[in-house]
């Protein structure tokens, strides 16, 4: 089985933290920050683009936005009601949330989308080693 990759925002000790916090609680899933070169690679071999958005890339699949939101609830078995409420709220609220935190709203791409040949190409220099940076205050 190869290992899932979690792209999130490296951008914000906050979003470091919390991607140090849920590292520890998933097995199997590598976190790297959506500023790597080598994610903006798999982004545009991808997507033809760069989108700014929560990714997870399993298998032969790439959720995107509230669907990586949904699959990480889930691997951490969060109670189905909860993983439903963010799930439905996560669209709406990533934009201004966005705006507030990051200065940009993120794509407001919220779907699962199957890995292009070109992407899966980029794949193995993104699941080498990556720490994340944890800066404490």
């Amino acid at each position: 089985m190869t290992q899932s990759l979690l792209i999130y925002d490296g951008s914000n000790s906050v979003f470091r933290s919390a991607a140090d916090a849920v590292s520890r609680r998933l097995s199997g899933v590598k976190l790297i920050p959506w500023q790597s070169d080598a994610v903006q690679r798999f982004l545009d071999a991808q997507f033809d683009d760069r989108p700014f958005a929560f990714i997870l890339v399993d298998g032969d699949s790439v959720y995107v936005g509230a669907d990586t939101v949904e699959q990480v609830l889930e691997r951490q078995q969060v109670n189905q009601a909860v993983v439903d409420f963010v799930t439905r709220t996560y669209p709406s609220a990533a934009g201004p949330f966005g705006r507030v935190v990051h200065g940009d709203a993120p794509a407001d791409i919220h779907d699962t989308f199957a890995l292009t040949a070109a992407a899966r190409e980029h794949l193995d220099p993104l699941r080498q080693s990556y720490d994340i940076p944890v800066e404490t205050e």
